[in-house]
């Protein structure tokens, strides 16, 4: 809540901030959203930001989204990530990581320590004008036996893991979800969470989701006691309960247990109505029981606290020291209230913004709206009032004699409101939201009103019209989110209806993306931009009253989905891409699609027909993986995994498989999917590979398609004493049926003997299982990040009528399923689930499985093995070729092999970023550049492009026939600015209805401007750009500085980045790669 300026604090000087340096203490996400808000004013402000984490910001409220992505070797580009650090960078802004250890205010400087991460910096100083302290706050941790290693306790960092227990966590970081997860892959089974609040739940779901034990402890009667009523809690406990989930509350912890070798054993405990303690045995103890601000450096320099901790800070958000500021949970508003919500903070920094570039006073922050909406272990949970006073009185435990309520409790639906009404029933007040809590936005907006707004007390609490209410104009505009123009429809960072519509019709923000770039809508804890939240409902009636329809196509050419484009295909009999861009798409550019439409094509065409996938330009819509045949790794070569049906080998196929991988002294291993795998091979190397695997008898295990990898099988019956049918032939069969099936994702498959389910048949796409009278199938399981147990389709059947429904299943699947969606969420998403696939398959109620049965047949008669085909076609093997200027080759792999386990292997970290803007302009070119040969034209292949040689660094070359003249040939650099792989010409090239020629990389996506050379998705990447010419004779010819020149130029850019990173550069270009790599043929 901002006012205009009127305070008794000590009046400093007011006026508008001439550019000063502003340090911001805390890189958490109040501190980045300060740090946004600035430089929006482009104050000229010089502005550092001491970062305590190994990372940037990031979306610290959807933590346990974590479990889902577990991209922290990402670093700073985790899907939780607010930044990263090249784009800091090109904003100017000092991003520092150390741990603030002490402020001296004469002096005006902050002194910080290493952290001991990879990428802290060392230890110093930084001065400020303006500190900004967004410290944030710590994990209280109860004075209970056994939770804390006192004389480990670290003042600087209250948090500090070695302060605690082996086995005892807080819930706050990145780091302590993954020191969580280490546990668990040590063994631990059982999981205690201490706090049954906000935080606790969240810690609950962190524990539920890594699939342990769960029991939850809280020591009031009942969950979220701050925020809710009893009843409320009771219905959020049988809630939580039916998730297998124990909740213990009413308890008195009395210690945590621990071995002789202080590793948690369990809890002592006295159960609710129990006098004596009993022992809960748990193996990890997670402490999220509420939150301290983190003034540890106020205390030190001398800063006037909080009544209960925090810096106090004045409505302009200043300390008592007039150049220290704080915002976020650190700050102690009026000296009272430390807010530990997102939406405080944002406010606050926002206030803060305002002051410091119009001059202090401009604005006061008096204060923020406590409510609340979260969904908690998957259920809504939500408390809102008209002010602080309906939690600090508790009105909504009828603490308040002015205050009446209405209560509804469904039974049936589990679900309960509590709305909470002045005396005489004309405002509403406040009110709590368990299971249901779709009105949350509306009853919010309501609760700050001077009246119902034509409502009454019975029909809010039981959700229907107010009597004799008269059809009318609806409040939202018809748009379906019961919210005015003047509403907040993102309370995590304050954002009106207006707001949004705003930039949805004045910045072209058409996509709740670009909604999140344009605004930052959604970028709190995400509940407004749900598939059913208010966002996406504003978003579609906005565009639908500007004539413009809800982006449902799978990308800007292609205005369909997936499963219409499949039918067009399909009816029409469309054979090849330009056909279907022709027939289809809209807005035709001369690139024909993007990266995105092209694989999708390409798998439709592949499922429909089975077609060589590079033969007829089919190549260049692959991604880089089918277009090679293979799986590309890190560095930018590859993995061949050979076809092992049903795991059955012989020991000849064996040797040969090995000699091969000795031969090009290749890392070898048994892969997860129970096949051989072989890795490091250049793509020149490919074909000869092919061959010598393909004259061995083995072929194609399309490991790098969206296909059948594989079908798992135990002995069964051959060997296995319990084995019911003879599992190793039955999985051999279906591998045997199946191979080269293009599907929207990969499938996965498995066959047990017996009902001891040895080759895990239940967590497969599709799962046989046999039994005394034949087989029992599964269908629609997947592992993954999201594992889904199959589902069981039907018992006992003979091999032939099994063979037949997956066939049946398969198809169907094919032709309705999104891109890139297992078969389980597709599975999902069908109205009857399992009953309407066995209606369909079995019953023929739609009457398709005659149609069905013939798309298999058709896909059967199409089988091939693309890597003899390769093997045997010299045309075929070009397109391996490393260079398109000679038939020499070299090592490009950017990062160094070492030995392990007898074996080498590239080292396992990342090469660094190389940010900033491109070495070389086309148009820039001296005249002292030289044109060199770049092979033929005819050798190139349309739309796509090949690697160039030049002394020992690479270019990447293009051929688009169908563009504009000065745009047919392009050419880059190969190196790939995102951790620097040599793979730029194998990426894919697409053209935006904009006419803006797209390049994405083949590893990573990273996407650029394929004529300018400019990052796209990240503008802090780029690449280098050359000319490029046609003569006579054919001969591509580019216009590049000399070799040397050029190398020393790339190296320095390389050089530079590792020392940016703080690492050591430890290989070059062509460098020999050690003994193995040595020895390697070359193709």
């Amino acid at each position: 809540l901002f006012r205009s300026p009127r305070s008794s604090w000590p009046c400093f000087p007011v006026h508008a901030m001439a550019p000063k340096q502003v340090l911001v203490v805390g890189h958490g996400p109040i501190g980045h959203s300060f740090i946004e808000k600035l430089l929006e004013r482009k104050s000229g402000h010089e502005i550092s930001v001491l970062c305590e984490e190994p990372r940037p910001a990031y979306n610290r409220v959807m933590l346990t989204q974590y479990f889902e992505d577990r991209d922290a070797a990402k670093h700073d580009e985790m899907k939780l990530s607010y930044t990263n650090e090249a784009a800091l960078k090109e904003q100017g802004v000092k991003l520092i990581y150390g741990r603030a250890t002490s402020i001296d205010r004469e002096a005006k400087k902050v002194s910080y320590s290493t952290t001991g991460s990879a990428n802290s910096s060392p230890a110093g100083s930084v001065a400020y004008d303006v500190l900004v302290m967004a410290t944030g706050s710590y994990c209280f941790v109860p004075p209970v036996p056994g939770m804390l290693l006192k004389e480990k306790q670290n003042k600087s960092w209250p948090d500090d893991p070695a302060s605690r227990p082996d086995g005892v966590f807080v819930y706050r970081t990145i780091e302590d979800l993954e020191s969580m997860m280490a546990a668990v892959k040590a063994g631990a089974k059982k999981a205690a969470v201490i706090g049954g609040g906000l935080l606790g739940l969240e810690a609950a779901k962190a524990v539920y989701d890594l699939k342990m034990e769960s029991h939850v402890l809280e020591m009031a009667p009942y969950l979220m006691p701050t925020q809710l009523n009893e009843a409320a809690g009771q219905v959020l406990t049988a809630k939580i309960q039916a998730l297998d989930i124990a909740v213990h509350a009413g308890v008195q912890i009395k210690e945590v247990v621990l071995t002789e070798s202080g590793k948690v054993k369990g809890i002592q405990l006295v159960e609710k109505g129990a006098s004596e303690p009993t022992l809960l045995e748990v193996d990890m103890v997670v402490v999220s029981c509420g939150v301290r601000a983190r003034d540890e450096l106020a205390r030190q320099c001398g800063l006037e606290m909080g009544g209960r901790g925090g810096v106090k800070v004045d409505p302009s958000l200043r300390s008592s020291d007039e150049n220290i500021y704080a915002i976020g949970e650190v700050a102690a508003i009026g000296g009272s209230l430390c807010y530990g919500l997102w939406a405080p903070g944002v406010e606050q920094a926002d206030a803060l913004v305002k002051n410091l570039v119009d001059g202090p006073g401009t604005v006061e922050y008096t204060g923020s709206d406590l409510s609340t909406k979260l969904k908690l272990l998957g259920v809504d949970v939500a408390s809102f009032g008209r002010s602080t006073e309906f939690w600090f009185k508790r009105q909504f435990d009828g603490k308040d004699p002015d205050v009446k309520s209405l209560e509804c409790f469904d039974e049936i639906g589990g679900t309960y409101r509590k709305l909470c009404f002045s005396k005489d029933g004309s405002k509403l007040m406040g009110g709590v939201l368990v299971g249901d809590a779709k009105d949350y936005s509306k009853l919010l907006q309501l609760s700050k009103k001077p009246d119902l707004n034509g409502n009454d007390p019975a029909s809010l609490t039981y959700g229907k019209p107010p009597p004799g209410a008269a059809a009318g104009p609806a409040a939202d505009g018809g748009d379906g989110t019961g919210l005015a123009d003047d509403d907040l429809i993102c309370t995590c960072i304050g954002l009106t209806k207006a707001d949004v519509r705003t930039a949805i019709i004045e910045k072209d923000a058409h996509t709740v993306p670009l909604l999140k770039k344009a605004c930052k809508a959604g970028t709190g804890c995400g509940g407004c931009v749900t598939p059913v939240g208010e966002i996406p409902k504003l978003l579609a009636h906005t565009l639908k009253k500007l004539g413009k329809a809800v982006a449902k196509g799978i990308c800007p050419h292609f205005p369909y989905t997936r499963a219409e484009i499949f039918n067009i295909i399909k009816i029409k009999e469309i054979k090849s891409f330009e056909e279907v861009y022709a027939t289809v798409a809209q807005g035709a550019g001369g690139a024909g699609g993007c990266e995105l439409c092209k694989p999708i094509i390409a798998s439709i065409l592949g499922g429909l027909w089975n077609d060589m996938c590079l033969k007829d330009g089919r190549d260049q819509l692959q991604d880089t993986n089918d277009r090679f045949l293979a799986n590309i790794q890190k560095t930018g070569t590859y993995s061949i995994i050979p076809r092992c049906a049903g795991g059955d080998i012989d020991p000849d196929t064996l040797l040969a498989f090995a000699t091969t991988a000795k031969k090009y002294g290749l890392w070898t291993k048994i892969t997860g999917a129970q096949r051989l795998g072989m890795f490091g091979a250049r793509s020149d190397q490919l074909p000869d590979i092919f061959k010598e695997l393909v004259d061995a008898g083995m072929e194609s295990g399309q490991a790098y398609g969206k296909a059948l990898r594989a079908v798992k099988s135990c002995v069964g019956s051959t060997w296995c004493r319990y084995g019911q049918q003879d599992s190793v032939t039955m999985a051999v069969v279906m591998e045997e049926r199946y191979k080269g099936l293009r599907s929207p994702h990969k499938l996965k498959m498995a066959c047990s003997g017996c009902l001891r389910e040895c080759a895990e048949a239940q967590g497969k796409d599709v799962g046989v299982i046999a039994t005394q009278a034949g087989y029992n199938l599964y269908l629609g399981g997947n592992g993954g990040a999201k594992p889904v147990h199959a589902k069981l389709f039907a018992t006992d059947l003979d091999q032939d009528t099994c063979i037949k429904y997956i066939d049946r299943y398969l198809m169907l699947y094919i032709s309705t399923a999104k891109h890139l969606q297992r078969t389980a969420p597709w599975q999902a998403e069908l109205e009857g689930g399992i009953a309407y696939l066995q209606k369909v398959i079995i019953e023929d109620s739609l009457s398709i499985c005659a149609d069905l049965d013939a798309m298999m047949e058709r896909n059967r008669s199409k089988n091939h093995c693309e890597w003899k085909a390769v093997a045997y076609d010299t045309e075929l093997q070009k397109k391996f070729r490393q260079f398109a200027n000679t038939d020499d080759n070299h090592d490009s792999e950017q990062i160094e092999y070492i030995e392990m386990r007898g074996q080498q292997h590239p080292n396992t970290y990342h090469a660094p970023d190389i940010v900033g803007p491109a070495l070389f302009v086309k148009e820039e070119a001296p005249d002292n550049w030289e044109w060199i040969f770049a092979g033929k034209a005819a050798d190139y292949p349309c739309n796509g492009g090949l690697a160039v040689k030049h002394g020992k660094q690479e270019l990447a070359v293009f051929h688009l026939p169908n563009q504009q003249i000065e745009d047919r040939w392009l050419a880059t650099q190969n190196i790939c600015p995102y951790r620097q792989a040599r793979v730029i010409s194998r990426g894919l090239v697409g053209e935006l209805p904009s006419g803006q020629i797209t390049l994405a990389d083949p590893i990573f996506k990273t996407t650029y401007d394929l004529r300018t050379g400019s990052g796209i998705a990240n503008p802090a990447l780029n690449l280098s750009t050359f000319q490029v010419k046609v003569d006579a004779d054919g001969s591509v010819l580019v216009k590049v500085p000399p070799a040397k020149e050029m190398e020393k130029a790339f190296e320095e850019q390389v050089n530079k980045a590792f020392e940016a990173a703080g690492m050591e550069i430890k290989k070059k270009v062509g460098e020999s790669q050690g003994k193995l790599k040595a020895e390697k043929g070359s193709g």
